[in-house]
């Protein structure tokens, strides 16, 4: 071939290989030159947009990508026909040519990371648009994932908050509140009325003159400080179709039954005659408050013979019902009924939970309905007899722990015997009445003489005995005979009548032992003849009280049964004749230490025969009896050791090993026991009943 066909096959050849121009527009970016062999200046054969590896940022779109990727099929393939294959060298050993080894997911190569040396991969181009273009795409599935799964959890969420508010509307429900093991925050929290409710309009509102706290409510409108007298029904209402602890099967509805039906009979007599309960089924009673039965089925099993199994059942729901009811907005006439039938006969108790009855009372202004009742309004009866209820319990328990009682006697109080004039008076309402008579002339001789135990009382003082000596015999006198012309009750017989004989006793008992306040065995010589003759009056009817008890057999049955209060009758008046009888010898002139053994004895084999019933109070009492009389009987028996020439002598030996000179008058008023009830004990607290429980923790 000729010189000159090679160079026109040569240029047709080149034509052949020349690029097709591109028809995208350029982007304004410088392009690297080939670097194949052979060819140090060819011209450009694929523009790509080039920027640098180190400064690139993700910022294309899936769009642009594409864009470069699915061209035309022939620029297509031209560009890829000009990529050379895929650079896996890092910069320092593609330089060197020699082979670049790196371990899985290390940052470094070997040979780099032995030198401390930079790995730089330079990729080309196209490896760097495919990575960015794999990358944006796994990106937007997993935002594509998350944006699926937030829409599922919104719509779970929204149900699950619809849940919790239905929830929440059926917990802050009183009936529903009541069964809680604790009280929540939320219960009090500050929150307003949400709209104004029927009941608030009355008579009362237009008055001027209010409690502070009623005018606070009407400028807040702050539900939480409002005193709510109108919550009974509503609270009624909202727990009768809630599950109480009966239904949770915490005990069985045949027990249930069983210990109703047994409160009913002789328990529910005691207590005068059903003033406290007002159901006759237990489901009745269970629709109204759940703090009610649980109080009763206690009260029940404690005076069960099963080795206290049902006691210790009933006494923890009680427990738990009325801690709960300290924290609760809403509250029944039925919840402080409760309340009081577990301060009559739960000696660990009671004065806990009378004063927490009293405070429910005074929230529901239940002290207001005295004096409409005695108006001739008789709607208003049942509340004016509940706050007679409470008075009473509140003095029970104010003498048995010699404090200060909380209910204050007022007009309505002072002038009670109005309500058995009311047409639905009833003989359980003349028992009641004729011990809120009783309480307030012990009222009225607490605040003279009991408020500083440590005070003689003086011989100017002595008119205020006789005065108050005088009502007793006055209150006596008109009770024996209205409670004397009952129908006498199968279940508890004659009791009520003897009953206002031994509360006469009792009263006279406190009075007098007054006059020993503040003394001393050591200051005999103080004593006057008249303060004497007081002593012995003491002395006489604690005697009188024991007596009552021993040979009467309506009271001897009724030791099991009736509340407390008998029981620290017999307690008082036991141990003020053993204390009489070893340190004032020379001032009782009647009263022997075979008299005191011959009385306290029996007394103690009565209490002692109660052990049938494990949880009732009154054994552990013939218990602390029982070794108080021992002591008494070995000191006498070491006093007519040592002195037998002259055995009336005080100072000899004492019951317990204190010197006689520094033996206090600690019985005196303090209307119940200070040491007494020691039973070799290291410590002696200070009222009758925590003595009893202290002993039952033994």
């Amino acid at each position: 071939m000729s010189n000159g066909s090679r160079g026109i096959a040569l240029i047709n050849r080149q034509a052949t290989l020349a690029p097709i121009p591109s028809n995208r527009p350029h982007r304004g970016h410088h392009t690297e030159p080939s670097s194949s062999p052979g060819s140090s200046a060819a011209p450009d054969t694929c523009k790509f947009p080039v920027e640098n590896t180190a400064t690139m940022k993700r910022t294309h779109t899936g769009l642009e990508v594409d864009e470069y990727r699915q061209g035309d099929s022939s620029d297509s393939a031209i560009c890829r026909s000009k990529v050379s294959r895929k650079i896996r060298a890092c910069q320092q050993c593609h330089t060197r040519k020699i082979r670049c080894v790196t371990d899985d997911g290390a940052p470094k190569c070997i040979r780099c990371t032995k030198n401390g040396l930079e790995c730089v991969v330079n990729k080309n181009l196209q490896d760097l648009l495919e990575g960015e273009y794999d990358w944006k795409k796994a990106m937007e599935q997993q935002m594509e994932s998350m944006r699926a799964s937030m829409v599922d959890m919104k719509a779970k969420l929204d149900n699950l908050q619809s849940t919790q508010q239905h929830m929440t509307l059926a917990i802050t429900s009183p009936g529903t509140v009541s069964r809680l093991t604790a009280p929540t925050p939320h219960l009090t929290a500050m929150t307003r009325e949400n709209s104004p409710e029927t009941h608030s309009a009355s008579k009362d509102d237009g008055a001027i003159v209010d409690a502070p706290m009623v005018s606070l409510f009407r400028a807040t409108k702050l539900r939480n400080i409002r005193s709510d007298p109108s919550s009974d029904g509503r609270a009624a209402l909202d727990r009768r179709h809630q599950p109480d602890f009966i239904s949770q099967g915490r005990i069985s509805l045949a027990e249930a039954e069983h210990l109703f039906s047994a409160f009913q009979g002789t328990l529910n007599a005691y207590l005068w005659g059903g003033v406290a309960l007002v159901h006759d089924t237990l489901s009745s009673a269970r629709e109204s408050s759940s703090l009610l039965v649980a109080a009763i089925l206690a009260v029940a099993a404690l005076h069960t013979q099963d080795d206290g199994q049902s006691f210790d059942r009933c006494y923890v729901m009680l427990a738990e019902l009325a801690s709960q009811a300290m924290f609760q907005r809403y509250h029944t006439l039925d919840d402080i009924r409760g309340l009081c039938i577990g301060a009559f006969w739960l000696s660990d108790l009671s004065w806990k939970l009378s004063g927490l009855a009293v405070r429910i009372a005074t929230e529901l202004n239940i002290h207001q309905h005295c004096a409409r009742a005695l108006r001739g309004e008789t709607s208003h009866c049942e509340k004016a007899r509940l706050w007679y209820l409470l008075y009473v319990c509140d003095h029970h328990f104010s003498i048995a722990y010699g404090r200060p009682p909380v209910i204050a006697e007022d007009v309505t109080l002072i002038n009670h015997e109005g309500f058995l004039t009311l047409p639905g008076a009833s003989g359980a309402d003349v028992r009641l009445h004729s011990q809120v008579s009783i309480f307030i002339i012990l009222s009225r001789t607490y605040r003279t003489f009991g408020l500083d135990r440590s005070r003689v009382v003086a011989n100017d003082e002595f008119d205020a005995i006789r005065r108050y000596n005088g009502e007793l015999g006055q209150w006596k006198q008109t009770w024996e005979s209205r409670l004397g012309e009952l129908v006498c009750d199968p279940q508890i017989g004659d009791y009520p009548r003897k009953g206002v004989l031994l509360h006469y006793h009792f009263a006279r008992l406190l009075l007098f032992s007054v006059c020993l306040q503040g003394l001393r065995p050591t200051d005999s010589f103080l004593i006057s003849r008249e303060r004497q003759d007081f002593i012995n009056t003491a002395v006489d009817s604690a005697s009188a009280a024991l007596r009552l008890i021993l040979e009467d057999s309506d009271m001897r049955r009724a030791v099991v049964g009736v509340p407390l209060y008998l029981l620290t009758t017999i307690a008082y008046s036991s141990i003020f004749l053993i204390k009489v009888c070893s340190s004032w010898r020379a001032v009782v002139v009647h009263l022997s230490v075979d008299d005191v053994v011959n009385l306290v004895g029996p007394i103690i084999s009565m209490l002692n025969a109660t052990q049938a019933y494990a949880r009732h109070v009154a054994h552990y009492i013939g218990q602390g009896l029982s070794t108080m009389l021992d002591r008494f009987k070995s000191g006498e028996s070491a006093r007519n050791v040592l002195m037998p020439q002259d055995p009336n002598k005080t100072s000899e030996v004492p019951q317990d090993s204190r010197p006689a000179q520094q033996q206090d008058w600690d019985l005196s008023y303090s209307w119940m026991m200070g040491d007494q009830l020691g039973m070799g004990l290291e410590y002696y607290p200070g009222d009758l009943l925590g003595i009893i429980g202290s002993q039952m923790a033994e």
